[in-house]
């Protein structure tokens, strides 16, 4: 994911990044769309600057750790030199600084660090939830010890629900991730697909989880609390 509000170097950035096909890249201009963004979908890496037409990509940042409770690794990029700068950036939650101009060796260098760091920081094969266990590389679901059948493309969505607890899946970023398709396949088929996932899991609050349907948006897997 890029935020950078010139035409240019986000042109050139998306570029470089694109040559490696295990990139796709996701340009926003501004905050305000670049946090909307981030709800509707998920992201491995960040690349952001900090000069925003409406804030400052250091706000951004301190939004997106503090309020949305994202964890992707972040990588900010300025014109900014000064230790002062750099330490504030880090200390508001960037995990590196990279100060303009930037050199295309350098940035995929530390694009492909911080995909290493979340590599290791996912790197199980197995997922759980309650007593519900996913091996994602037997591709097995067991629910009380007990195996629970389900289809190829529930299975995926499972792994992918799992994966996101607490964040907002987008009805087109699952057709996407699943299908490998956009939005022209009806989105009424995620809808089947998660119906059949929460009922064939039983997830529901009586397990302390629960799959909530966002309002023409998609879903969210969520932890209910126990306050009353």
């Amino acid at each position: 994911m890029l935020l950078e509000d010139d035409p240019q170097q986000a042109e050139l950035v998306t570029q470089w990044l694109s040559a490696d096909p295990l990139f796709n890249v996701t340009h926003y201009e501004n905050v305000k769309s670049f946090l909307e963004g981030c709800r509707a979908n998920v992201f491995d890496v960040a690349i952001m600057d900090w000069e925003l037409p409406d804030q400052t990509g250091l706000e951004a940042l301190k939004h997106l750790r503090t309020r949305d409770k994202h964890d992707f690794p972040v990588i900010f990029t300025t014109q900014r030199d000064s230790e002062e700068d750099i330490v504030e950036a880090l200390n508001s939650g960037a995990d590196d600084y990279l100060v303009k101009p930037l050199r295309k060796a350098e940035l995929l260098a530390r694009v492909n660090v911080a995909r290493r760091r979340l590599g290791l920081a996912s790197a199980s094969t197995t997922l759980t939830l309650g007593d519900i266990l996913v091996d994602t590389q037997a591709r097995t679901i067991t629910k009380q010890g007990e195996p629970v059948k389900v289809t190829q493309k529930d299975f995926d969505v499972t792994v992918h629900l799992l994966s996101n607890v607490g964040k907002v899946l987008s009805r087109e970023y699952l057709l996407k991730a699943v299908w490998g398709v956009s939005a022209d396949l009806n989105t009424r088929t995620v809808d089947m697909h998660v119906s059949r996932v929460r009922r064939s899991l039983g997830i529901n609050p009586d397990m302390g989880y629960c799959i909530t349907t966002i309002y023409q948006h998609g879903y969210r897997l969520e932890k209910i609390s126990n306050e009353s």
